[in-house]
């Protein structure tokens, strides 16, 4: 994989940019660090030579300067390394104790930079912080320590927030371009899959792996709208065949009629019923693009803007009320078992089309006698509405097939009807969600509905 693709991967300049932060982020937290320690140090030494000052001036001011020498003394002798250091002189410069140079006495801070008492590396000089005190009688007492050390603090600070900040950085590039070139192998993946598609291999899938990531979500979607674009080429090629075989009847029986009323018509009454008859007949052709015109803007899912919690129990009833004078006309029973209060979300017109679309399916496709039950009923996951007969049935073979479209058990196409009514139904069923299926009813046919519980 070439490294100028790597470093344009959006994966490495992410990565780069997080690392540009956290170095931002390391830099200002090493200069709170450094500032706060080093001036917390600093004042811990300051405060440390003002009490020891304020108590040599209080053995001064007891017992003289014979009993501040004393204290000077024993303070020197039990002096270690890092302990502070003491000069005192009198009103002419005279030194009793102690080697820092004289200054002016005046109370307050200066710095001295003199030999090295240990504790500093070699060749480097020791730097110190003095407190000057004037003391009554013309003395002046300088009381010090090395200051030094709280610039090594401070390098020590910046050394181990460098080699942190220098350690983060080269792990974060390694992490970086170990993480694009993965990231960049799965892309290239799925542009291969993609090129494959283009190419006409409708069959190829984006490769997942067995640990699920955003890549891998990402790739099981595109793999379900790949298996949703193939159903829906699959099911256009399969309609372009039934539409031209289903139009291929009445649109021959349109032409042979006319062709015939144009040969032998002689009176204008025959030549009306001719034109009635094929009236009918574009009427039929018409309705088939309607129910294929409905069943696509159904799968398109446009209508899901106008779903709304609906009570189906009385869309139930209504629409078996309506039904209810056809199935006596028919001379067959229609029943019902509805529980009340059964609530699911979707569009009521399309609800109503497709308990309609079950209901005239029964009603044609049962003897006289026959009785229909639609049934709706809280199911284990939801509510579950079913339409049931105890006609002929169909075979347990074909009834996976009767939802697609222009799909007739009865092959001669005799019947009236264009086998799309089910295929309405099934598209509604998958609009709101809802699993379809078509069983026996020992006798009869039951296809139920089970529509998912609601939010």
């Amino acid at each position: 994989m070439r490294l100028g693709q790597l470093l344009k991967s959006a994966s490495f300049k992410l990565t780069a940019a997080y690392v540009g932060l956290f170095s931002v982020s390391v830099g200002i937290l090493a200069g709170l660090v450094y500032f706060s320690s080093t001036s917390q140090l600093q004042q811990t030494i300051r405060t440390r030579i003002v009490a020891d000052s304020n108590a040599l001036r209080a053995e001064y001011v007891h017992g003289g300067t014979d009993q501040l020498l004393q204290a000077i003394s024993e303070r020197q002798r039990g002096r270690l390394i890092g302990g502070l250091d003491y000069t005192l002189y009198d009103a002419k410069g005279k030194h009793l104790f102690g080697t820092l140079p004289a200054v002016p006495c005046k109370r307050g801070w200066v710095t001295f930079t003199g030999p090295p008492d240990g504790d500093e590396p070699s060749g480097e000089m020791e730097k110190l912080g003095v407190l000057v005190t004037p003391l009554t009688g013309g003395y002046c007492l300088l009381v010090g320590d090395d200051i030094g050390k709280i610039g090594k603090f401070g390098s020590l600070i910046l050394d181990s927030f460098g080699w942190v900040f220098l350690l983060t950085v080269t792990m974060a590039v390694a992490g970086g371009f170990f993480l694009s070139s993965r990231v960049l192998r799965r892309i290239e993946a799925i542009s291969r899959t993609a090129e494959a598609i283009i190419e006409g291999d409708i069959s190829r899938r984006i490769p997942r792996r067995e640990a699920p990531d955003d890549l891998d979500r990402l790739a099981a979607t595109l793999n379900r709208m790949l298996d949703r674009t193939t159903t829906l080429m699959e099911s256009l090629r399969h309609v372009s065949n039934d539409v031209a075989h289903d139009l291929r009847t009445p649109l021959g029986r349109l032409r042979h009629s006319l062709e015939e009323a144009r040969r032998n018509a002689l009176s204008p009454e025959e030549y009306r019923t001719a034109i009635d008859k094929a009236v009918s007949e574009v009427d039929s052709i018409l309705d088939t693009f309607g129910a294929i015109l409905r069943i696509a803007q159904i799968e398109s899912g446009s209508r899901r803007t106008g779903f709304q919690d609906l009570l189906l129990s009385d869309l139930a009833m209504d629409v078996c009320e309506t039904f209810a004078p056809s199935m006596e006309d028919a001379g067959k029973k229609l029943h019902t078992e509805v529980q009340h209060d059964l609530w699911i979300h979707g569009d009521r017109e399309l609800l109503v089309q497709a308990l309609a679309n079950l209901l005239e399916n029964a009603i044609a496709h049962t003897p006289a006698d026959a009785a229909v039950t639609v049934a709706l009923k809280r199911g284990r996951d939801g509510v579950n509405l079913s339409v049931a007969d105890n006609g002929c049935g169909v075979p347990e073979a074909e009834r996976e097939r009767i939802f697609k479209r222009f799909y007739r058990l009865e092959r001669s196409r005799t019947m009236a009807g264009n086998g799309l009514g089910l295929s309405i139904v099934a598209a509604v069923a998958e609009l709101h969600g809802a699993k379809i299926s078509a069983s026996d009813n020992q006798p009869g046919l039951k296809i139920n509905i089970a529509f998912p519980a609601i939010a």
